[in-house]
């Protein structure tokens, strides 16, 4: 009788007769690597989801949170850069403004992005919008003007959204930051908006769009859209700050080249007040004193005229506010402020404890006047540098209101706002992605989406070769 082997020796048998499994060695290194791999993705994917959610999120200082009902409106104490794809005015309305930034680099935008102008809106409740432009502007100048309250915006008609004119005439374009609507009004581009907001000031160049040719000054009413011409000032040109409106609407404050004009609205009357010099400037669109009897202007101490001068002198031109009665144009007293220095200052307008809100403009790097230039403006955006805004006080002091990015050339408050600084920013969170997305324009955005795009593919790849190593193979032989 035959005895079956035991188990264990069938077993040992089957084992020795068995091929040993063949690992490739690099199957370690490809496990460790893959791991690795993984554990990047995730701690990019983690990167990036907090970089947006930081961004996109209603955080501090940026949210509608931020300004409950009943809460007065406020000016950000910091404002940052704008971001790709950030929302614009007309798709995506912040609500009433409360600051308008206009500059270069990140900024300005760039045509690889579709768009050369982009200008930042900031919200009174804190939402950063883009108002695009097909080329650069500026803001306070006759481009990107906020009505008083905040809750329009007036441009020229090559405002995204807009149309230019067959005939190449300008036109005056009011977005409602509330709803995105945009209307057209003929008459002349935007200068001054009236201090109740129901009325714009408009200037039409000269015969056949001449800008060497006397210009007219116009007066919109936006709940007609009808515009008016007021009464003609002789040698009137567009540049710089051409005119102030009074505290109660009324008179205009005009400034040429050669003499300042007061025009009454209400008769459509105008006088000549004061003869001016080349040193002599309008103070901006806050010239006129909140008393209504005194107009503010500022002489410049060098480089006027047809003088050649260097970046250097330009940067250390000072502007110093004379003040001249309304009714008779002679000298008169008024606030002792410290004299701005740069290449030109706006009295944005006057806050209630009497300081002077200033905005002061740097050269640019590299600037030069060159002697007898015709086109030649203090405020040219090519000319612009920098920009700084800050309160005057009657004390000699200067006190820095907005902390704005390094790469804005223009801004502008409305005017309902001049004693509303110091209002909540973004949070540190989101103003350093905003920074680091600055930095070195447009490297730090296009780094951002190279980030992205790494990872996309990477996980894309992984898929597609785990996907393959599933895939069943054929039999040999068949």
């Amino acid at each position: 009788m035959n005895r079956r082997p035991p188990l264990t020796d069938v077993l040992t048998r089957i084992a020795d007769q068995a091929r040993p499994a063949r690992i490739d060695p690099d199957t370690r290194r490809r496990g460790i690597r893959r791991r690795r791999t993984r554990h990047a993705a995730v701690v990019a994917l983690a990167v990036v989801t907090v970089g947006v959610t930081a961004v996109l999120l209603p955080v501090p200082g940026t949210g509608p949170d931020v300004a409950p009902a009943g809460t007065a409106a406020r000016v950000p104490s910091t404002v940052y850069s704008p971001l790709i794809g950030q929302g614009t005015v007309d798709e995506s309305p912040p609500g009433p403004a409360a600051i308008v930034v206009a500059g270069d680099h990140e900024l300005r935008g760039s045509d690889v992005w579709g768009w050369e102008g982009r200008s930042l809106v900031v919200g009174q409740d804190g939402r950063y919008r883009l108002a695009r432009t097909v080329g650069e502007t500026d803001t306070g100048l006759g481009g990107l003007l906020p009505s008083p309250d905040g809750r329009f915006l007036a441009d020229r008609p090559w405002l995204e959204g807009a149309r230019w004119p067959a005939d190449g005439r300008e036109q005056t374009v009011v977005v409602d930051l509330t709803t995105g609507k945009l209307v057209q009004y003929d008459g002349g581009a935007p200068v001054r908006w009236s201090p109740d907001g129901s009325a714009l000031l408009q200037y039409a160049f000269g015969p056949d769009g001449d800008p060497g040719a006397d210009g007219e000054l116009r007066l919109l009413d936006l709940a007609t859209g009808r515009s008016r011409p007021l009464p003609g000032v002789p040698g009137l040109r567009r540049a710089g700050d051409l005119a102030s409106f009074s505290p109660d609407g009324s008179r205009i404050a005009v400034a040429t080249g050669q003499a300042l004009y007061v025009v009454d609205v209400a008769g459509n009357t105008v006088r000549k007040l004061a003869d001016l010099t080349a040193a002599d400037r309008l103070a901006g669109p806050g010239a006129w004193l909140p008393d209504g009897g005194r107009i503010a202007l500022y002489t410049v101490d060098r480089c006027v005229g047809d003088a050649a001068c260097a970046e250097e002198s330009l940067r250390n031109r000072l502007f110093r506010l004379r003040y001249v009665d309304v009714d008779d144009g002679r000298p008169t007293d008024g606030p002792t402020l410290a004299p701005a220095r740069g290449l030109a200052a706006r009295l944005l307008g006057w806050q209630r404890d009497g300081a002077a809100v200033v905005a002061t403009y740097e050269p640019e790097k590299g600037l030069v006047k060159v002697t007898g230039d015709p086109n030649w403006s203090d405020l040219d955006w090519w000319a612009v540098g920098g920009v700084d805004l800050a309160a005057f006080r009657t004390d000699g002091s200067r006190h820095r209101l907005v902390e704005l990015p390094e790469s804005a050339l223009f801004v502008e408050v409305p005017a309902g706002l001049l004693d509303s600084f110091g209002g909540p920013a973004p949070s540190r969170i989101e103003g350093a992605v905003r920074r680091f997305l600055a930095l070195y324009w447009p490297f730090g955005q296009i780094a951002v989406l190279l980030v992205v795009l790494v990872v996309a593919v990477g996980t894309t790849v992984r898929w597609w070769r785990r996907r393959r190593r599933l895939r069943p193979r054929p039999a040999a032989g068949r």
